[in-house]
């Protein structure tokens, strides 16, 4: 299957497999939580609510601000981020990420909870898959 007609639920990371903390935690506890789980990005979530992100851009801004590292996350994390539906079309998160320089786009349900992210190396993978599935028909 190419692309064309994918939804973002078809190539997001569920829930069950994100890496989320909640607005108290420290700079430092999330950041090793980053480190372990080998990702750049960790979604602040309150009462399964989508609250922030904090990347690896909010922390070189917080170092390059001196600011210490047991900050609480809240503090520091892009508030209320962009995000997108389960059933948006693949395309739809291309494009945003493409425009606005993201590289994790979370996805939440109707309500605004938290059901998933999509980064940019899902979608590239996504297209590698269909550019490669084109060379061998």
């Amino acid at each position: 299957m190419s692309y064309i007609g994918k939804k973002i639920r078809d190539v997001m990371v569920p829930k069950g497999r994100l890496v989320y903390t909640t607005p108290d935690t420290t700079v430092k506890d999330a950041v090793k939580l980053m480190v372990k789980s080998n990702v750049g990005s960790i979604l602040i979530v309150e009462n399964d609510k989508l609250v922030g992100i904090f990347t690896e851009r909010d922390l070189m801004k917080m170092i390059a601000e001196d600011k210490p590292v047991y900050t609480a996350i809240g503090d520091v994390m892009t508030k209320n981020p962009v995000s997108l539906k389960p059933d948006d079309p693949l395309s739809k998160a291309a494009l945003l990420m493409s425009e606005r320089g993201f590289r994790h786009v979370p996805i939440v349900d109707e309500e605004g909870n938290l059901v998933g992210i999509v980064s940019s190396r899902d979608i590239s993978r996504v297209f590698y898959e269909a550019a490669e599935a084109s060379f061998t028909e």
